[in-house]
């Protein structure tokens, strides 16, 4: 075997049986005859021990196999840093937590995905993983489809990520001067992110790269099918276990089709449509706030907004078409979003009733079942604060 190009580390604390599953999913993969590095990285922890007998037990065929296992308790932020440093050893990383599961064919999406964008400078990384939901608001998401088999988004991964030495040396220069208070530091517009990126720790080193990728107007590859998916287990983050962040994976060693910068389809950190052309308003900057949840819109002369927002309403439309925003490109007048003139303030107009967004997201669920889900919902959520 000639020396690996790739390495795949999988990252370890404290939950052996689900670092055994995802070691289990790295065996089944076909990695196409190439040799592919595998590091077992294990932060100290209580059950660390028994990680590392289940690392050490583990056959890799397909290139050497490391078990580092820290004396002392790193952290997840510095952890992944030091995971993410291998990117300088070979040409690309491939960093796995323990509570992901890939796809079979996940090294072939990689293998095309590193060669085809590896001297873009304007993109960040590349996910495995592809979101079905915004997380920052619950809500469903589904990206536009345009003929390609992947879109960009400023937003980062942590639930199956791969990041050539470009890629990562740019994030590692960015971050070298950054201290842990740097988004109380006043050096970061805050308006900029969503509320629950702000809301994340001082060491989520995931929040770091997400002021990164906004800063330097840097995006995220991702799938529109996914390579690998996130069991949400109880850990470090998790009180609770969940199910919501499950998506289905894709199979088969297909040949992408990735689209150049110019041509992807592309979203912002709050998951709406970047340079979106409304054709009612083809000569004005169109802002979309479809989630409702921005702050900022300074630079925009139309608002589209789920939300009652300050200022003089133009029209009213239907949240009726998938993706949300071709809404934009078919209005119809309803209800569901409010089309703003940003140069008048306004009294803010009446706020629709919620239960359009719900109805808009639930497709097919018997009205039981639905109940069942609020009280879990409530019941999940009392589990929560009492943890």
């Amino acid at each position: 075997m000639s020396r690996a190009n790739t390495c795949i580390v999988a990252v370890g604390y404290n939950r052996p049986d689900a670092m055994g599953r995802l070691l289990n999913s790295l065996q089944r993969a076909d990695y196409q005859g190439d040799r592919v590095d595998l590091v077992v990285s294990i932060d100290k922890g209580e059950r660390q021990a028994e990680i590392v007998e289940i690392a050490e037990r583990f056959g890799w065929e397909h290139g050497e196999k490391t078990v580092r296992a820290f004396p002392q308790r790193q952290g997840l932020k510095s952890h992944i840093l030091q995971c993410g440093d291998y990117a300088f050893e070979y040409g690309a990383v491939v960093v796995l937590e323990d509570d992901i599961t890939v796809s079979e064919s996940f090294y072939n999406y990689v293998r095309q995905a590193v060669s085809f964008y590896s001297n873009d400078p304007r993109i960040g990384g590349i996910s495995l993983y592809k979101h079905c939901m915004n997380v920052g608001v619950q809500h469903f998401f589904e990206p536009q489809y345009n003929g390609y088999d992947a879109f960009l988004m400023q937003y980062a991964q942590s639930w199956g990520e791969c990041w050539t030495t470009k890629m990562w040396s740019g994030f590692r220069e960015w971050i070298a001067d950054k201290s842990e208070d740097y988004f109380d530091s006043g050096r970061v517009d805050r308006d900029l992110f969503p509320d629950n990126i702000l809301s994340w720790g001082k060491h989520s080193w995931m929040k770091f790269f997400m002021a990164y990728l906004v800063e330097k107007d840097l995006y995220f590859v991702y799938p529109h099918h996914a390579l690998s998916t996130n069991n949400a287990e109880v850990g470090q983050h998790n009180s609770i276990a969940v199910n919501d962040y499950q998506v289905a994976l894709s199979l088969g060693n297909i040949t992408y089709r990735f689209p150049a910068f110019a041509e992807a389809v592309k979203y912002d950190i709050f998951f709406e449509r970047v340079d979106l052309s409304v054709p009612r308003y083809a000569d004005r900057r169109v802002i979309l706030d479809l989630y409702g949840n921005k702050k900022k819109f300074s630079d925009g002369d139309v608002l589209v907004s789920s939300t009652a927002r300050p200022y003089a309403v133009l029209a009213t439309w239907k949240l009726k078409y998938r993706p949300q925003e071709v809404n934009c490109l078919y209005p119809e007048e309803g209800t569901g979003l409010f089309v703003y003139d940003l140069h008048t303030p306004a009294r803010r107009p009446d706020a629709f009733n919620r239960n359009i967004r719900t109805k808009y997201d639930i497709r097919a669920i018997p009205g039981k079942e639905i109940l069942q889900m609020g009280l879990y919902a409530l019941k999940t959520k009392i589990l929560k604060k009492r943890r």
